[in-house]
């Protein structure tokens, strides 16, 4: 679905131009810790990949859908950026070798799973992460308005159509309570969830290895 998405994407929407506002703020902390090589999964179209280049990271973009990479090349040709590679591949199984990045970022990626893909998904970003690197990301919360609606998969997961430019499809949604992301990130040494300022009903995640 995703792939059908961005292949018919005529003009990228203003959304998908600007990079999230929780990663731009950010970047004073990835400067200050002098953070260099990066990963973005589920990057899209790269809108925080290209963003995290231009700041002089080293990037890797993962992305399942090859018509949101083939996007994201071109445009970061454009941009005449060297420091930054796209690779397709899913969020549960990172070509990436083990203790290889400083810092991995994921918006709205993680919680388009059910609770098993999610768990493994957080523990391949364990695996890649390297000592004391940096975790940030973001998750549904139960208090989204969406809870409860589309078909129940499991336990706090939904089957619910969604609208992007009046293309509809249907995506799973996985909602997380804060004991859960406890439990979920339980291998991580710091857990910090809140929600965000400008979307209250997702869960900002930063934890460290």
């Amino acid at each position: 679905m995703w792939e059908k998405y961005y292949s018919t994407l005529k003009r990228l929407p203003r959304r998908l131009r600007q990079p999230v506002q929780f990663i731009v703020e950010a970047l004073p902390t990835f400067k200050l810790y002098k953070m260099k090589n990066m990963l973005d999964f589920g990057c899209g179209v790269g809108r925080n990949s290209i963003y995290l280049a231009k700041e002089n990271f080293e990037v890797v973009g993962v992305d399942i859908s090859l018509a949101a990479l083939k996007i994201a090349n071109k445009w970061s040709k454009k941009e005449r950026l060297k420091n930054i590679a796209f690779v397709q591949a899913t969020m549960t199984n990172l070509p990436l070798s083990d203790s290889s990045l400083d810092a991995v970022i994921s918006v709205s990626v993680i919680h388009h799973a059910v609770k098993k893909d999610i768990t493994k998904t957080i523990n391949e970003v364990y695996r890649v992460l390297r000592k004391n690197g940096l975790f940030l990301a973001n998750l549904t919360s139960v208090k989204d308005s969406r809870y409860g609606t589309g078909q129940k998969i499991e336990s706090n997961t939904f089957l619910i159509r969604e609208a992007f430019e009046q293309k509809r499809f249907k995506e799973i949604h996985h909602f997380s309570t804060r004991r859960e992301i406890s439990k979920m990130f339980k291998h991580f040494s710091q857990i910090k969830a809140e929600l965000l300022m400008d979307k209250p009903h997702y869960w900002k995640i930063t934890t460290t290895k």
